[in-house]
Parts: structure tokens; C-alpha cells; sequence
């Protein structure tokens, strides 16, 4: 940006909790409304459905669309599935051979280490997969054209060993 704005941020940081407290404090408030009416209950009996059951649970992350599927059968998860923003932003390759984001990134990502190509750790790569700011704590494989390098990186971490 043309100017910092590191006071507009901490002022929305200070409204969004001040807008935090608000909303616990009118449930506080609707909870002694219960409280008061005799109506204490807590929790309900939960019972584990028998049938199949297929469901979704979709939820707007900062980085897009959390998507959570199940598929139960007899009282048992059968599959279970957690699908990130992360994921789905740095997809593979699709049906048509379509690189995802993160590939077409670093495509003639010059390497500028100076060490054994057995020794390279891909910190160059790594700077411009970090740069879409993913929350992928995950191994990176790396394509050298004389055989695939694997290397275990947390790409969340702020330094490699």
C-alpha cells in the first residue's frame, strides 16, 4: 500500500473485540434468561444414526472453502474427508494436464543455492510456494529432471535445518 496502515488494522483488531464481548455478553445474558425460566439442560442424548447417512459441511475460510464428507453406514465412518483451502488452491494437476497454481509458480524457479545438487533443500521454492501463504505443513517433492527429490519440510516453519 501508498501508507502504513498498521493503525487502521490494530484499530479493527480492537472493534472486533469489543464486537466479541458484545455477543458474549448477550448470550450471558439470554443463558441467566434460561437459567432463571428453571431450563438448565445442557445437552440432549445424542444417538448415533444406524442408517447410511451421507452428509457435507462446507465452511468460508480466509483462504476459501473448508469442506468436510462423510459417509456413514450401521453406526461406523466409513469415509472421512477433510479438503483444505490449501488443498484445493494448490491443486494438482487436473484432468486435462492443467498445472495447478503452485506448479505453473515454479516453473523455471531458478535455483541459486550453492551446494551439491544432493545437499539443494529448494529454499527457492520453497520462498515462492510460501508466497501464496499456504497452511500445508507437508513433504515437498521436488522434480530435478534426473529423478524426483524428497525432501520433509514444514512449510509453515520460518527456517530450514
Amino acid at each position: 500500500p501508498r501508507t502504513l496502515n498498521a493503525l487502521e488494522r490494530n484499530r479493527g483488531r480492537a472493534y472486533a473485540m469489543a464486537f466479541t464481548a458484545a455477543i458474549g455478553m448477550n448470550n450471558l445474558l439470554k443463558a441467566f434468561e434460561y437459567w432463571r425460566a428453571g431450563e438448565t439442560k445442557v445437552h440432549t442424548k445424542f444417538k448415533v444414526p444406524m442408517d447410511e447417512r451421507v452428509s457435507a459441511g462446507f465452511w468460508e475460510a480466509g483462504r476459501g472453502w473448508l469442506v468436510h464428507h462423510l459417509h456413514m453406514d450401521k453406526g461406523r465412518i466409513v469415509n472421512y474427508q477433510i479438503t483444505t483451502p490449501s488443498t484445493i488452491n494448490a491443486s494438482p494437476r487436473d484432468p486435462f494436464g492443467q498445472p495447478g497454481p503452485y506448479e505453473q509458480a515454479i516453473v523455471d524457479t531458478p535455483i541459486l543455492e550453492s551446494v551439491a545438487d544432493d545437499d539443494v533443500k529448494g529454499i527457492d521454492i520453497l520462498r515462492t510456494i510460501r508466497s501464496f501463504d499456504p497452511c500445508m505443513p507437508c513433504t515437498t517433492h521436488m522434480d530435478t529432471g534426473r529423478g524426483v527429490i524428497v525432501r520433509e519440510v514444514n512449510s509453515c516453519g520460518c527456517t530450514l535445518e
